[in-house]
């Protein structure tokens, strides 16, 4: 009786550590984790397409503006750049082939006007002094429109006061008094001091009347 006590203790013991085997075996396949899910090929590449390259951001030679507007450079902008920058450097060789090709004065002249607000001081000058001597009286007006420019080098405005005095009344006194009634101007003294020269009047609000009224008593 008691060995059959002891065969039924022990096999008690022997089933216990049998359903002890069997949880840890069972909670240990708990525990493992997932293999990860493999994502197909087409998602991958959707997914990769979706990303912009770095290319893409500057390839583009276009700046944007407000309101998503875009504004491209105009292609002649360097052009005009450069033309204006060899004339900068190169305006004694045009002036020569103007004064010395065969159009007429009028076409000369046109040239001329064209290429003086791109030049340089001392280009300036010269020019000025061909639009001088180039110029007829009868068509003075755009060449008093140079001299009313306040902000021409001085030494430009010389030579252009140098070419209005000498000429008519009718052109002279007009633009003078343009001149003089531009306190900016840097000849505007030198006009005033003129203008009381030649119309005997200290006034400046009365030498547009005045000047009317000499010049009829002085006719060209």
């Amino acid at each position: 009786m008691q060995k059959f006590s002891k065969f039924l203790i022990g096999l008690g013991i022997l089933a216990g550590i049998v359903v002890v085997g069997i949880l840890i075996g069972w909670w240990g396949s708990r525990e493992k984790p997932s293999p990860p899910v493999s994502q197909p090929v087409e998602a991958r590449r959707s997914t990769a397409s979706a990303v912009p390259s770095p290319l893409s951001l500057t390839s583009s030679p276009s700046m944007e503006l407000a309101g998503g507007r875009t504004s491209t450079p105009p292609a002649n902008t360097m052009a005009a750049t450069i033309a204006t920058t060899n004339l900068a450097a190169n305006w004694e060789d045009k002036l020569d082939d103007i004064l010395g090709s065969d159009d007429d004065d009028t076409n000369k002249v046109k040239q001329l006007y064209e290429m003086f607000p791109r030049l340089g001081e001392e280009g300036q000058v010269e020019v000025a002094q061909h639009l001088s001597n180039l110029v007829p009286d009868e068509n003075y007006t755009q060449l008093g429109q140079l001299l009313q420019k306040a902000k021409l080098p001085e030494s430009v405005l010389d030579v252009l006061m140098s070419d209005v005095l000498n000429r008519p009344n009718s052109v002279k006194l007009p633009a003078l008094l343009q001149v003089a009634q531009n306190a900016d101007h840097p000849k505007a003294e030198e006009a005033k001091d003129l203008l009381e020269l030649y119309l005997d009047e200290d006034d400046p609000a009365k030498w547009p009347q005045r000047m009317q009224e000499w010049l009829k008593e002085n006719p060209d």
